[in-house]
């Protein structure tokens, strides 16, 4: 199911919901509005028999109401208006009347009217006064709502009224509000399905555009950016994405065309010494051991370059966790091992050295690349000065320096300068320095030393 239809069956649910509701209750108010009219009603009529005084209600002896007689003395008699007494008729065509005797028994009613049932409870308020009872009842196909009242002196009143224009009121609106229900449902999906169609046109744009990409490959079209809602926000997002993973592409086929390039230079190096060597026996010893020395220092170089080019393209050291890194420790560590490695100088200087959040391996890394560097650039016996400052490392070498034009251009890949390109390297130490930094949100440039050289200066984030 697509989100499209899912958002159109929501809202017309919603609706659909909302819409049942109000009509049931408004059915339901109604019907109690009518049915609490009717109660009123009957309840008035009720009061001209119940209102009269005892001896409205027998006690006397003959069989018409006599003393003795144990019945109501008076007779509702065939015609409507009967007994007048107590001002107003006792009964009319409105309302169906019956009296029942202290026994229950029916003893007058209006002919031509219907006679209303009679169970327990009803001669039980015949019997001895108590709370008019109101109830539904159906005589025949006839529903009425009915109320039995005791009298005074003993016997009750029953009085009922025909519900059925009521009925006919409440099916009525009963059909209508069903028609509305079915109505405002449909309008609602209709609605629900061209909002829906508004609100995911963007988010099909940004599909239609995902699938041609993964099609085609192309990642320079991007997503036409309308609004800042959320729908906008997230198609500037994938462009965003989109041109992340273009750059990222063409570095990689740039780091692959450098690659080769810079791989060529010693394997056809290391081939010619190996065609040599395969005529060792017209060479004399030192011949060979030359050719073999060469053959070792390429190898070195190849092996090298491998390295550094492993550890620039691969993410793999980033898995090493954070965690507080002393920058003097760090700094005093690779001076020792560069001192034993090279021979050379190298001096420490560390003034209020902090302790940063990093890698520790990737700024051993970083701090490695730029005393090499260093160490390359300054001709023996010149010495290579490293100073710490707080959270800023710099590297100082005594050599011929680099000019200003080309200060920015030694962190790219594979570049070197002119003055570097008959030392053995692979371009590639100063670029892992500067993605290093980058990792650690900081920076790393080079500088005029003064008195000669160059400075490499490598800044982090102060620690809080």
């Amino acid at each position: 199911m697509t989100l499209r239809t899912r958002l159109t069956l929501a809202v017309a649910a919603i609706v659909a919901a909302a819409v049942v509701s109000g009509a049931y209750a408004s059915h339901y108010t109604t019907s109690r509005e009518l049915r609490s009219e009717a109660d009123k009603f009957l309840l008035s009529r009720a009061t001209r028999f119940t209102n009269r005084g005892p001896g409205f209600g027998g006690g006397g002896g003959g069989p018409g109401g006599g003393p003795g007689s144990g019945r109501p003395n008076f007779d509702l008699g065939g015609a409507p208006g009967g007994d007048r007494e107590g001002g107003g008729p006792l009964v009319g065509l409105d309302a169906v009347t019956q009296v029942l005797d202290a026994n229950g028994a029916v003893i007058s009613s209006v002919a031509g009217q219907p006679t209303l049932p009679v169970d327990g409870r009803d001669r039980a308020l015949a019997r001895r006064a108590g709370t008019p009872r109101l109830r539904d009842v159906h005589v025949g196909e006839v529903h009425y709502r009915m109320l039995t009242a005791s009298l005074a002196g003993g016997g009750a009143v029953q009085l009922g009224r025909s519900l059925t224009e009521t009925d006919d009121v409440l099916s009525v609106l009963r059909n209508r509000f069903v028609v509305i229900a079915l109505a405002g449902t449909v309008l609602a999906a209709l609605a629900g399905w061209v909002l829906a169609r508004r609100t995911t046109k963007p988010i099909q744009r940004l599909t239609d555009t995902a699938e041609r990409v993964a099609a085609t490959q192309d990642l320079t079209t991007p997503i036409p950016v309308r609004g800042d809602d959320e729908v906008g926000r997230l198609a500037s997002s994938f462009n965003t994405m989109l041109v992340a993973l273009d750059t990222s592409r063409r570095q990689q086929q740039r780091l692959v065309a450098d690659a080769s390039h810079e791989l060529r230079t010693p394997l056809t190096a290391i081939r010619t010494n190996i065609e040599f060597l395969e005529r060792a026996d017209t060479m004399d010893a030192e011949q060979r051991r030359e050719l073999l020395t060469e053959t070792r220092l390429e190898l070195d170089e190849l092996t090298g370059l491998a390295t550094e080019l492993v550890e620039l393209a691969t993410d793999a050291r980033n898995d090493e966790p954070v965690a507080d890194v002393d920058l003097a420790e760090v700094t005093s560590d690779v001076a020792a091992r560069y001192r034993r490695r090279s021979g050379r100088a190298i001096t420490l200087t560390t003034t209020d050295a902090a302790v940063v959040e990093g890698r520790r391996a990737m700024l051993d890394r970083a701090v490695s690349n730029l005393v090499d560097n260093a160490l390359k650039f300054s001709a023996p016996p010149g010495a290579v000065d490293v100073t710490v400052a707080g959270a800023c490392i710099e590297v100082a070498d005594r050599g011929p320096g680099v000019p200003a034009d080309e200060r920015g251009r030694v962190f790219d890949r594979f570049y070197r300068t002119t003055a570097a390109r008959g030392r053995p390297g692979s371009g590639l130490g100063l670029s892992i320095v500067r993605q290093i930094a980058e990792v650690h949100h900081g920076t790393v440039s080079l500088h005029e030393r003064d008195g000669g050289g160059t400075v490499a200066r490598l800044e982090l984030p102060a620690p809080s």
